[in-house]
């Protein structure tokens, strides 16, 4: 029995189609324009080389360049050069390793084995140590088919890759130096844009261009841009940590930087209460003045959040004049919202103090922007944390047992990639590295994943090589060839953050131009056509070796991540409700909390959706996990809002009643022991408060109603023994 109803095909239709051509502007938007074209320079700087010096050989190097920019995490020139380095000197030996046992299959495939799980297993050091894994791994057994039939013929084919990963750190460090805080200032301007995308979607919803759907389309704006804003944040954190602890000269610079990025979490937070509070008076205000005072005042907050994400110059007059425009427009439609709104909507008061925290937010952004020493110092670094190496190694061996998920997916990579080579090898398929190189560049920890990956690279190998065909018919000579891959590169680079079948499109079309410069006997049109059925074999394998080799039990992990979702909902719920009454001896981090809630939810919808998108569980009746995650957002929408609230007096009865009443609805989210679950009369707010504290009312019954359905939701689930 389906728990909700879902919207009808046109309204859910259109909502993704918005949602998607969103995420594509945004992308776009966002790409470092100038950084693909550094990346692609270098790394098509080779194959030019290789044609002028007549040194197929040189296409190798263009290669090891192109990943070693590929594999550049950003973030400090340490940091970068170490990842670009360690990708050249193991990449080297692994080279020298494939090429020079690719004609002793007894020795070649042990080996095949034992590094592309070790590329596999670089996974748990984070997403940029994982595409060095992989690019480590797809280096091997791409070495494998090099024509290297001596020792010397080897060590020159390593020598080469080697100069293609020294030349592309060369270029990053001494000619084409990005500073060190580039990527974290880049990082927070995203996140604000991203603040500017969130409001311009609540002001959509409240101006009738948003398609109708009820709650559903509120869920489906709201889900996609909280995760989205959730995770900008979490990697802007991560980029301005980079720059702090390895640049103590820009510490300042750094402090800055996490002010303007605690501000933004402070207005997305803000937006999020916002939304809670729209979404709940959608019906008594959409459609009228109030809904249309609503809608210009957040459409003018985009515009402010474009400004502050805009600001590239702190002396630049011009652009403090701008942001104090735009920030004077929106406070005149704040002033406009209380005047002719508030006298046909009252109930539009309880959205104003929301809308005032945007403000004085930004207005405290400005100050730090454009006026000396308005930044507060940020805190600093721990002295007792482990270093980054010590820390890699703790993190490595403690994934080496057959229980971690990282090293059994270390273990796939390498069993996919060794059955890749030994069937390449045994049937001397032509250009068979193809094969083996998608492989290891689709098989990810999840079926689920993928699935979708090698749909997406199937298409775009198979588009990128007829691309190729065409282009090389159009070119006639290798020189015409050489320069056309600055361009595509420029492409591939630009293309990583948009669309995996984007990206490999490009991808297809430049390594198949490269190709024909190491072998120019080749027709273009063959090249392609191989590395079009290569392609699609290695797809194939990989989704038979993700399908086969230890697959993953996701409903499990769905039933594991939605109860540490409800664990840490219950922790926030807690102790958010014993801030607000004053009590506590030792108050807790609401923020950090609220973090770990949201983040934990994610984690869990992400599970979901590998559930809902794996082929074999697609029939599954996950409607339980869908309002179980729907249900706790609602809590922490709710959440924010009373957040905004000022602090009970300790001594009153309301402070009493709210601190009991937490650790009621605490216990109904997640029981911590074997006492009795509370009856429904006990989950709604108590007359105390809603007497006394109407402001904390409304937002403590959204939070009560909320938690009623999660028990619902959970005893049907004990009722029905299902497992999500």
């Amino acid at each position: 029995m389906r728990l909700s109803p879902l919207p009808d095909p046109p309204a859910a239709f259109s909502i993704r189609v918005t949602n998607l051509l969103s995420r594509w502007r945004a992308s776009l938007r966002n790409v470092l324009w100038l950084d693909a074209l550094q990346a692609a320079a270098i790394s098509a700087a080779p194959v030019i080389l290789a044609v002028l010096a007549h040194e197929p050989r040189l296409g190798w190097t263009a290669i090891a360049a192109f990943w070693a920019c590929f594999g550049d995490p950003g973030g400090p020139l340490r940091q970068r050069a170490g990842s670009m380095l360690a990708l050249g000197l193991i990449g080297a030996l692994f080279c020298f390793l494939a090429s020079a046992s690719a004609t002793h299959l007894w020795l070649l495939l042990p080996l095949t084995f034992v590094c592309c799980t070790f590329g596999g297993l670089l996974r748990v050091l984070g997403p940029a140590a994982a595409i060095v894994g992989t690019l480590l791994s797809a280096g091997f057994v791409v070495a494998a088919e090099l024509p290297a039939p001596t020792l010397t013929d080897s060590l020159s084919y390593t020598l080469f890759f080697l100069a293609g990963a020294v030349w592309a750190i060369l270029m990053t460090a001494l000619v084409w130096r990005r500073r060190p805080w580039k990527d974290a200032t880049h990082a927070v301007a995203h996140c604000y844009r991203g603040l500017a995308d969130f409001a311009d979607a609540l002001a959509r919803m409240y101006s009738g261009l948003a398609p109708a759907g009820g709650p559903q389309a509120w869920t489906a704006v709201t889900r996609a841009q909280r995760g989205a804003q959730r995770a900008a944040l979490e990697a802007a954190r991560v980029r301005i940590r980079e720059v702090q602890d390895a640049r103590p000269s820009r510490r300042a610079r750094a402090h800055q930087l996490l002010y303007l990025l605690d501000s933004a979490e402070d207005s997305f937070i803000a937006l999020v209460a916002a939304a809670d509070l729209l979404e709940s008076n959608a019906p008594r205000w959409l459609g009228r003045s109030a809904g249309a005072h609503l809608s210009h005042a957040m459409h003018r907050y985009a515009s402010v959040c474009n400004a502050i994400a805009s600001t590239s110059d702190v002396g630049d007059p011009k652009q403090a004049e701008c942001l104090r425009d735009r920030l004077a427009h929106y406070s005149a439609g704040l002033h406009d919202l209380r005047g002719g709104a508030l006298a046909y909507a009252p109930d539009l008061a309880t959205v104003i103090p929301v809308l005032d925290r945007l403000l004085h937010t930004a207005q405290a952004v400005m100050q730090a922007l454009f006026d000396q020493g308005a930044a507060p110092a940020a805190p600093a670094r721990n002295a007792g944390e482990p270093s980054g190496a010590r820390q890699a190694w703790r993190t490595l061996r403690q994934n080496l047992r057959f229980e971690s998920d990282a090293f059994r997916h270390a273990l796939r990579v390498g069993v996919g990639a060794t059955i890749a080579v030994a069937l390449s090898k045994t049937f001397a398929v032509n250009h068979g590295y193809w094969m083996s190189l998608t492989l290891v560049f689709i098989l990810q920890p999840y079926f689920a994943t993928t699935w979708q990956r090698t749909f997406e690279r199937v298409i775009g190998s198979v588009a990128g090589a007829i691309g190729a065909s065409l282009l090389g018919l159009l070119l006639s000579t290798p020189l015409s060839v050489a320069l056309a891959v600055l361009p595509i590169a420029l492409g591939t680079f630009a293309a990583r953050t948009i669309h995996y079948a984007l990206f490999t499109f490009f991808l297809t079309s430049q390594f198949v131009l490269v190709s024909h410069i190491q072998q120019p006997e080749i027709y273009e049109p063959m090249l392609a056509a191989l590395r079009a059925f290569n392609s699609v074999l290695g797809g194939i394998l990989a989704l038979l070796v993700g399908f086969l080799v230890w697959p993953e039990k996701e409903p499990r992990q769905l039933a594991g991540a939605l109860a540490r979702a409800l664990s840490r909902h219950a922790d926030y719920a807690l102790a958010l409700t014993r801030e607000k009454s004053g009590g506590g001896d030792a108050p807790q981090d609401i923020v950090a909390l609220r973090r770990l809630a949201c983040l934990s939810a994610d984690n869990a919808e992400a599970s979901l959706q590998r559930l809902q998108q794996n082929p074999v569980h697609r029939d599954r009746n996950v409607d339980t996990a869908v309002n179980l995650l729907n249900a706790m957002r609602r809590i922490t929408a709710a959440g924010t809002v009373l957040e905004i609230q000022p602090v009970l007096p300790a001594a009153s009865p309301a402070a009493s009643a709210l601190r009991d009443y937490g650790a009621v609805l605490a216990h109904a989210l997640h029981p911590q022991d074997e006492a009795p679950a509370a009856d429904a009369r006990a989950l709604g707010v108590p007359a105390a408060i809603s007497a006394a504290e109407p402001a904390l009312a409304a937002p403590l019954e959204r939070i009560a109603q909320q938690t009623r359905n999660i028990r619902q939701l959970r005893e049907r689930v004990q009722k029905d023994g299902s497992a999500t």
